[in-house]
């Protein structure tokens, strides 16, 4: 990150041609616009706008101003350089970095399929197709995930506003990225929070309010539970994870997952294979929890199981279609990289008192 804050270049107005707002940037207090590059084929970019007496000079000055701060942009700059050495496709590139006297601007390629929000806006309630329309998008989320966590990051702020779609077109369908590494953690053991925590509440794993370590993989595998149950159905399941801010969660917490499906019906409108994808991402314990890696120990208390091996997803032409990696890669990867990601110096994450943000609102059935 400081070596990537030491190369941020002029911004000169005329390199790029703005197009149009695409929407605010609240957390970093700006907003993220798509203009065009003014030269060549003027290739449309994404480029989030952000005040320089907020992100400052670098991530030292960053860290000593805003200290409370969960999300840190330079954090987010500094992932996606790094994942674009990496070779990782599963996001935006970052094309440059780069600074006025009032505002710095990171520049990456544009995803033009919006976001999964808009995806279940567009489609506010079950239809029979559902879950066809919902199987390539979910195999590359979990794909993008699993290749995240097999480079031994953590995500930590997984939801359907930070998984963005590009196309479709005539020649290619729909394809994920990922965006929105502020919150990122670079090991699978992640530091204990003391107040909000990462991530949206509708989407917080429960482990993360116990005020103590957790596995940031299996807490990403939680988020993206929510993430499906949301495309699925077109609604969150609870607002919150936090005890006593949701009576749903609260109910859930005493009586399980499973029986919450069949409470609320849902089970009449999806395959028992997908009802059972979800409920094992949503599992309240994270050692039962479905995850997207296995464990580099054979006797680790995490469950051996990985979401490839369910049902809804196991047929191989699915698996050989959308996933980008083979699970023999992977399980090299993994090991190779989560027990020195774990004892890594990285950046921690202190957690902010301010307002919870839960994200935009579904306007969709209740079940």
């Amino acid at each position: 990150m400081h070596t990537l804050a030491s190369t941020v270049a002029p911004w000169e107005c005329g390199s790029f041609r703005f197009v149009k707002k695409l929407e605010d940037a609240a957390r970093n207090h700006g907003r993220v616009d798509m203009m065009e590059t003014d030269e060549g084929e003027q290739l449309p970019v994404a480029v989030k706008r952000m005040p320089n007496s907020w992100i400052r000079s670098g991530p030292e000055e960053f860290a000593g101003k805003h200290p409370s701060e969960c999300e840190n942009p330079w954090r987010n700059i500094g992932m996606l350089a790094e994942l674009k050495k990496k070779g990782y496709a599963a996001t935006c590139e970052l094309l440059g970095v780069f600074r006025d006297e009032a505002h710095t601007y990171a520049v990456t390629t544009l995803a033009t399929g919006g976001d999964l929000f808009a995806w279940c806006e567009n489609r506010p309630r079950p239809t029979p197709d559902r879950e066809a329309e919902m199987l390539p998008l979910v195999a590359q989320t979990f794909s993008a995930v699993e290749w995240l966590h097999s480079l031994g990051v953590a995500h930590r702020d997984l939801s359907l506003e930070n998984i963005l779609l590009t196309g479709p077109s005539s020649d290619a369908p729909n394809t994920v990225k990922l965006i929105d590494f502020g919150m990122a953690y670079v090991g699978r053991v992640c530091p204990a929070v003391t107040s909000l925590g990462p991530g949206k509440p509708s989407y917080q794993a429960p482990e993360l309010h116990l005020r103590r370590e957790y596995d940031g993989f299996q807490a990403d595998s939680f988020a993206l539970g929510v993430v499906v149950y949301a495309m699925a159905v077109g609604n969150y399941p609870w607002q919150s994870t936090k005890p006593g801010r949701s009576r749903i969660f609260d109910w859930v917490s005493c009586h399980g997952i499973r029986r919450y499906f069949h409470r609320s019906d849902i089970v009449d409108c999806f395959s028992p294979a997908l009802i059972e994808l979800m409920a094992e991402l949503l599992h309240l314990l994270p050692s039962e929890r479905t995850g997207l890696v296995k464990s580099r120990c054979s006797s680790s208390k995490v469950s051996q199981r990985t979401v490839w091996d369910c049902q809804w997803l196991a047929a191989p032409a699915t698996q050989g279609k959308w996933r980008a990696m083979s699970s023999t890669s992977v399980s090299t990867m993994a090991t190779e990289t989560e027990s020195d990601a774990e004892e890594a110096a990285v950046t921690g994450c202190p957690v902010s008192d301010s307002s919870e943000d839960s994200g935009r609102e579904l306007q969709a059935f209740q079940v």
